[in-house]
Order: structure tokens, then C-alpha cells, then sequence
């Protein structure tokens, strides 16, 4: 989860904060997922690692003090203290995530498991949603949506989802259609400032719009 403060940095750095239009999204996000399955192969959990972009990840270091022995990179003991830099969600924060089963959206609980990592200049941030309750998903439309609902974020899932617990699944990332958008919709997006939200505007939550999807289909 991103901190008001530094969100506020990062838009305040970024070169689209004075744009009148498009001024939307500031932080870029790789994101993959593992689908937990228990014995009797029913959906229990998600485990999504999200790969942040290297201009956000210095200035997430910079407002930690994460480096402390200033080489450009977090490693050895410093790892330690990073594991959990992004783990202080508010309660009223659904975690960027929507898991549907056949158009309804699953309920889950909050993150747990959190781990961090550090590659190439980038952070790392691990973290597993369980079901609140398991889901029998054979033959059934599963879809994983990750997005920022107020589109700050941009989400780019990079590759189809693995699967934990089950061998007879499979899964294709489908990027969405910007066409698609009401013309009129799309303007009042790009028309926002990077202090309104698209809530605060009366906008839906937008972000869905622009949401790749992990389509999923298992067993039969």
C-alpha cells in the first residue's frame, strides 16, 4: 500500500502533475499471481507479487531509509527491515484486487504472508489474499482483475497465472480494449487532476476499465 505522503511526492515529481489532460498513472506496476488450491482442488487463496517501477522504488527507499549503507541497492540485513514496507493497509483499502467466479465477485480476507525482494533497482512486494470463502471453480469462469480503482497505479500483469495445488487449469491475459470506453468517459478521465480521484469526480471506479484480465479456466 502507497502512503498518502509519498504518493504525494511522486505526483508532485512526476512530469504529467501539471498536464491538463491524461495526467493519470503515475506508478507502474508488474504484476503476477499464483492461485492457491487446497486438497480437494477448491480456491482458497491468491499470491501476488507486484514488481514496482525504479523511479517509484528509489523514492519508496529514499522516504525509508531502507539503504542504510547508501550503495543504491537493499540487500543483506537491510532486507530484513524492508519486508514489510508496504504492508501497512487502511481498512477501507481493498488491495488493488477483484476476484470474480462467474461474474460475482469472491470476498477476501486481508494480506498476509508478506515477504519483499530486491532486483535490478526494483522493489518487490509479496503478499497472499485468501478466500474468505473457498470456491469450487471446475468448469466455471474464473477472472482475476488487478487494478487501481482511482488509476494512480497502473497494474501490467506479465504473465498468465500459476497454480498451486492443481495441475489441470490454464489461463491467458487478455489487455484491455480502450475502445471500448464511452468516448465521453474517456475525456472525463484524462480531464482529471492528479488531486481529484475519479470517486471525488463522480466518476465509477475507472480503473476497472483499463484492468488486464487473468481468464481462468480449470478442469472441465
Amino acid at each position: 500500500m502507497i502512503r498518502p505522503s509519498l504518493l504525494a511526492t511522486v505526483l508532485s515529481l512526476s512530469p504529467l502533475a501539471a498536464a491538463p489532460a491524461a495526467a493519470h498513472p503515475h506508478i507502474f506496476v508488474d504484476v503476477t499471481h499464483t492461485l492457491l488450491f487446497d486438497a480437494e482442488g477448491w480456491l482458497i487463496g491468491v499470491r501476488a507479487r507486484w514488481d514496482y517501477d525504479e523511479m517509484f522504488t528509489l523514492l519508496m527507499v529514499e522516504d525509508g531509509k531502507y539503504d542504510t549503507n547508501g550503495d543504491g541497492k537493499i540487500a543483506g540485513g537491510e532486507l530484513a527491515r524492508f519486508q514489510h514496507w508496504d504492508a501497512d493497509w487502511p481498512a477501507d483499502y481493498g488491495g488493488d484486487l477483484e476476484v470474480t467466479l462467474d461474474d460475482q465477485p469472491l470476498a477476501l480476507a486481508g494480506p498476509s504472508d508478506w515477504a519483499a525482494e530486491w532486483h535490478d533497482g526494483r522493489a518487490v512486494s509479496i503478499h497472499t489474499r485468501m478466500l474468505q470463502t473457498p470456491a469450487e471453480v471446475t468448469g466455471r469462469a474464473l477472472v482475476i482483475l488487478p487494478y487501481d480503482p482511482d488509476i494512480y497505479v497502473d497494474y501490467s500483469v506479465t504473465a498468465p497465472p500459476t497454480f498451486s495445488g492443481r495441475d489441470d487449469c490454464t489461463a491467458k491475459v487478455f489487455e484491455p480494449d480502450p475502445d471500448a470506453i464511452p468516448e465521453e468517459l474517456a475525456t472525463a478521465i484524462a480531464e482529471l487532476s492528479p488531486e481529484t480521484t475519479p470517486e471525488a469526480a463522480g466518476l465509477p471506479a475507472v480503473g476497472r476499465l483499463y484492468a488486464d484480465e487473468e481468464r481462468v479456466q480449470c478442469g472441465g
